[in-house]
């Protein structure tokens, strides 16, 4: 958040004025800021990762035995 709200301008004339903005930025931004909903669901994406994986393995299962096949095999 700093970053991109503060120090990519790079507009400072020394190190005690970037340290007086990242004061007044820390400032501001606490008293202005909003709690963070985490929205991950561990279940859905572990089920995504599983569903995605089965239909990886069933299609090669069903590829004839082909050189190039045994070779991403081994």
């Amino acid at each position: 958040m700093l970053t991109r709200a503060l120090l990519r301008r790079g507009e400072f004339t020394s190190p005690a004025d970037l340290a007086d903005k990242i004061t007044s930025f820390a400032i501001r931004y606490n008293r202005t800021a909003k709690p963070y909903t985490w929205t991950y669901d561990a279940d859905a994406d572990h089920a995504r990762y599983l569903a995605r994986h089965a239909q990886h393995h069933d299609s090669e299962a069903s590829e004839p035995a082909t050189a190039s096949a045994l070779s991403r095999a081994a």
